[in-house]
């Protein structure tokens, strides 16, 4: 890809995947946000929202015709047969607006670029990546920082958090794993030497 080094991504929610994505921006890196492309995908009149809404009823939508995140949540993340369902209705979609994003990457002057996904292995993008990176908390630091962040109550964050792998799926696949025990300023410390450690495999690759 023109010398495009691709980095991934991943984490549970909670764990401070976003700051390292932050600090990796703030250090020249393209970073390509899944989350914010699954939002795109299923805008209103999308291909996307149509299969969701026939997978898991209209009482997902919003009298406008929008998602109604909460209730999609509340159907999705009860099995994990249903979160599977989800996943495979919405990761083609995302997958191949990340594909168009790289693909714009190689007219850009990015020589690195960072796909943030929590789902990176699920989805198989790990496969795209010339490496990839997860960042892992504590449970209950990332159980207060989902109910802070999201605005939600503790049972709804359990769940959110229950329907993702263990620590071990994501130590087992990644090439480096990012211990978030401490706080925001020791995480993007570590991130600034997460850039330079991958500045350096981009400029041997």
């Amino acid at each position: 890809m023109n010398n495009l080094f691709v980095v991934g991504l991943t984490g549970p929610t909670g764990s401070g995947k976003s700051t390292v994505a932050r600090v990796l921006a703030k250090n020249g890196c393209m970073v390509i946000d899944a989350d914010q492309l699954s939002r795109k995908a299923v805008e209103p009149h999308t291909a996307c929202l149509r299969a969701l809404t026939d997978a898991f009823s209209t009482e997902i939508l919003l009298q406008d015709g929008s998602l109604n995140r909460a209730a999609l949540a509340q159907k999705a993340f009860v099995s994990p047969e249903t979160t599977a369902l989800l996943n495979s209705i919405v990761h083609p979609h995302v997958i191949r607006m990340t594909n168009e994003l790289l693909e714009q990457a190689k007219t850009q002057e990015y020589r690195m670029a960072v796909i943030d996904a929590p789902l990176l292995f699920q989805a198989g993008m790990g496969a795209i990546c010339h490496c990839t990176v997860a960042v892992l908390a504590p449970t209950e630091q990332r159980l207060q920082r989902i109910c802070a962040r999201d605005g939600i109550a503790e049972e709804q964050a359990r769940l959110r958090m229950a329907a993702q792998p263990d620590d071990e799926y994501y130590r087992s696949r990644a090439t480096i794993v990012l211990e978030n025990s401490g706080d925001e300023a020791q995480l993007k410390t570590a991130a600034e030497c997460l850039f330079e450690q991958l500045a350096r495999w981009q400029d041997a690759s």
